[in-house]
C-alpha cells in the first residue's frame, strides 16, 4: 500500500512540472506558426502543418484567443482552395487572396 502512495506521489509531482512549459517555449511555438505562414506562400498543404502549431496554441490561455482566430482565418483558405480548384476561379481568387492577406498581415503584428 506504502508503494502504491509513494508511486501515486511521485505521479502527480512529475505531472506537475510537465504542465507548465516555460516562457520559452510558449514564445517558441509563436514564432514555429510565424515562420509556418512566412514560408508557406499560400500553399493549401504548407497552411494545413501551420494549423497543427496552432492546435497546440490553442492550449495555451495566453495564445487561445489568437489561435482560435487564427484557426477560423485558416479554414476559410482551406475551404477558399477548395472553391478554386472547383472552378469560378475568378470569382474566388480575389477572397482568396483577400483571406491570405489577413492571415499574413495578422502574424506580423503579432509578433
Amino acid at each position: 500500500m506504502k508503494k502504491l502512495i509513494i508511486v501515486a506521489l511521485m505521479a502527480a509531482g512529475l505531472s506537475a512540472c510537465v504542465q507548465s512549459p516555460a516562457p520559452q517555449e510558449d514564445s517558441k511555438l509563436k514564432d514555429a506558426y510565424s515562420a509556418c505562414i512566412n514560408t508557406a506562400e499560400g500553399s493549401p498543404e504548407k497552411i494545413e502543418a501551420c494549423q497543427s502549431v496552432l492546435n497546440v496554441l490553442k492550449q495555451e490561455k495566453k495564445h487561445e484567443q489568437f489561435a482560435n482566430q487564427e484557426s477560423v482565418r485558416v479554414l476559410d483558405y482551406q475551404q477558399c482552395i477548395q472553391a478554386r480548384k472547383m472552378g469560378n476561379d475568378q470569382a474566388v481568387a480575389s477572397k482568396c487572396d483577400k483571406i491570405w492577406q489577413e492571415i499574413r498581415s495578422n502574424n506580423t503584428s503579432n509578433k
